[in-house]
């Protein structure tokens, strides 16, 4: 008799995010058994639903980039450089996890098995980069609403990713490495300390 083939949870959570995001969440299980050659029985043995299956697929995990904010800002090294790293970081994550979790939320599936959605990682990266931001203000490197500027950046960076996904266009690195200075530097210089106060914006509007 033929050894049952065997496949780690990996192998299995690769097949399935391929097969959805090519054919959506409505196909069925057993067509991801068949691309590990498998039966539909091992991967409900394995996975206990499909709506776990398309969970463990889907679902953004945790940004690599938390960790970065996690360390907190360094006051040692030039903000603009630590920005453009941050930003880079962001955008890689968005450009590989846009499609699954459009896919997702495009099918009606808005929360994962079990999961809380003020924990999810969109809302984490805000907060995340907004204390990062708060601890770069208190060092004196820019003037600004961390969470008005998180909240603009990241969802610029989101949209790009999003629309770059429904156009089946991807953004070369060149591309997204210049998008990435030009935020920076619309950062830089719309919140350098002292750049603007409330006499020159009276002055600016009359």
């Amino acid at each position: 008799m033929a050894r049952r083939r065997e496949v780690s949870d990996a192998e299995i959570i690769k097949a399935a995010r391929k097969i959805f995001l090519e054919k959506g969440i409505q196909e069925p299980v057993h067509t991801v058994a068949k691309e590990l050659a498998v039966s539909t029985a091992t991967l409900f043995i394995r996975m206990g639903t499909k709506q776990r299956l398309i969970a463990a697929a889907l679902w953004p995990p945790d940004p690599p980039v938390l960790k970065t904010f996690q360390e907190g800002y360094r006051a040692t090294a030039p903000f603009d450089a630590q920005l453009s790293d941050v930003l880079w970081e962001l955008a890689v994550y968005a450009k590989e996890e846009m499609p699954p979790t459009f896919t997702l939320f495009a099918a009606g599936c808005r929360d994962k098995v079990g999961n809380n959605l003020t924990e999810v990682p969109p809302r984490h990266l805000r907060r995340a980069l907004a204390k990062w931001l708060t601890q770069a203000i208190r060092c004196g490197e820019v003037a600004c609403d961390p969470r008005t500027v998180a909240e603009l950046v990241i969802g610029a960076i989101e949209a790009r990713a999003m629309h770059a996904f429904l156009a089946r266009r991807e953004f070369t690195d060149r591309e997204t490495r210049a998008f990435i200075r030009k935020m920076v530097a619309t950062i830089m210089d719309g919140s350098r300390p002292g750049k603007f106060n409330a006499e020159s914006v009276r002055a600016s509007t009359a």
